[in-house]
């Protein structure tokens, strides 16, 4: 099994420990079908940030509009996630596959 990460900039997280710094885009048992979908998907998400940058001067806080803006063009593009410039994609193996993990001794 293999997973396609969208991995955000270091800078992205900023104060709040608690915000992650990856979503988790798609699962498939074939890394080709990843890569695949990552060549469709990749082009989007650079449409959909640069659209997010150029609408928004970012010179107060985040609040309703920016959500809304967010919430359309994550719809119009078909993306998901935080809409951020310098993001990465990354296909990893998956190591615990379709099987439960074992159970660890305390």
């Amino acid at each position: 099994m293999f997973v396609l990460l969208q991995v955000y900039p270091p800078e992205a997280t900023g104060d709040d420990d608690r915000c992650c710094c990856l979503d988790v885009i798609a699962v498939d048992p074939s890394e080709a079908a990843l890569e695949q979908y990552l060549a469709a998907y990749q082009p989007r998400y650079q449409a959909a940030t640069t659209e997010f940058d150029l609408s928004d001067d970012m010179a107060g806080d985040w609040g309703p509009a920016h959500d809304c803006m967010h919430m359309e063009l994550t719809d119009k593009y078909d993306v998901y996630g935080s809409l951020i410039q310098g993001t990465r994609f990354k296909i990893v193996r998956c190591l615990a596959g379709a099987r439960p993990a074992p159970a660890r001794a305390a």
